[in-house]
């Protein structure tokens, strides 16, 4: 697809300037000559530096090569190397500032950092949909609906809840709880959560809950899914805000495979009202960027 082939030609570009980068400083003579600089004898420490870059440029290389290996799964490391190139910019700035190199010599780097920038931002913006269209499976509901649909269940259990009370299922406990729904804290690791008691599993709760939030690490999100078809939970949603969150194909594939809701993204903070103000940013940033899943497994049976 159009999506997948302006984000591999980002990485190949973007390794390609890397290395060429990485080089270059590895022989710092070469880029006193590209650069004009009258002159120029490198020092012991100017050498050292350039030698700390070039590892750093021959390392970014590798990263854009191994995104290449899966493109749309790894797109974040474009926006990331823009920041990158921000530095690389900033960097240019400070040379030309102190007389080390002359602005005209600086201005070809400059405007390839700028077409760089603009490459890597519009590949990641154009890919969005793409990649989330790849998250979801076929169904009718918008992820507002199902949001909806699953915000409107009586009994709710929230798995990955953590005991130093910093993980995201803490704030989505709390927020369901405090909301006055029936809320479970589930971690078989804890006994109190939030000064609730928490509950080893969903077999362990004093009834079976009509919605999940799984909230842990991606790889025991399988096991919550196995609780969840064993208690007939019929709406599942795994939390995932930037990066993979909670999301494991595997453990939606069960879900959906035995008739529950399936919310493959967001996160219930982003629906559930009054919406804090990070949580309505980042809903709008994701819905922008395409990241945000667009249909939602509807029930089986």
């Amino acid at each position: 697809m159009a999506e997948t082939r302006w984000l591999r030609v980002s990485y190949w570009v973007g390794a390609i300037a890397d290395a060429v980068a990485g080089v270059a400083m590895l022989f710092p003579d070469a880029g006193g000559v590209v650069y004009g600089i009258p002159d120029f004898e490198p020092t012991t420490a100017y050498r050292y530096a350039m030698r700390l870059g070039a590892s750093l440029m021959f390392g970014w290389t590798v990263l854009l090569l191994w995104a290449d290996r899966k493109p749309l799964e790894r797109r974040g490391i474009l926006p990331v190397t823009v920041f990158v190139i921000a530095g690389l910019a900033w960097a240019g700035a400070f040379a030309v500032n102190a007389h080390f190199i002359s602005l005209p010599n600086m201005i070809p780097t400059w405007v390839l950092q700028v077409l760089l920038t603009v490459l890597f931002l519009y590949s990641y913006f154009r890919s969005g949909r793409a990649a989330a269209e790849r998250l979801i499976p076929h169904g009718a509901s918008s992820l507002p609906e199902a949001a909806a649909e699953f915000l409107a269940q009586k009994r709710f259990a929230v798995a990955g809840v953590s005991r130093a009370g910093n993980a995201p299922a803490n704030l989505i406990f709390k927020k369901l709880r405090d909301s006055g729904r029936e809320t479970y804290a589930i971690n078989p690791n804890a006994e109190t959560v939030e000064g609730d008691r928490c509950y080893d599993s969903l077999a362990s709760l004093p009834e079976p809950p009509d919605a999940v939030v799984i909230a842990t690490h991606a790889n025991q999100a399988i096991e919550i899914a196995r609780q969840c078809k064993a208690a007939g939970v019929r709406h599942v949603w795994f939390h995932r805000s930037i990066d993979g969150g909670s999301y494991s194909p595997e453990a939606a594939a069960l879900c959906a495979t035995y008739g529950a809701m399936v919310i493959p993204g967001s996160c219930p903070m982003m629906h559930l009202e009054p919406i804090d103000v990070a949580h309505r940013c980042m809903r709008g940033v994701l819905s922008l960027t395409g990241t945000l899943p667009k249909a939602i497994e509807t029930q089986k049976g």
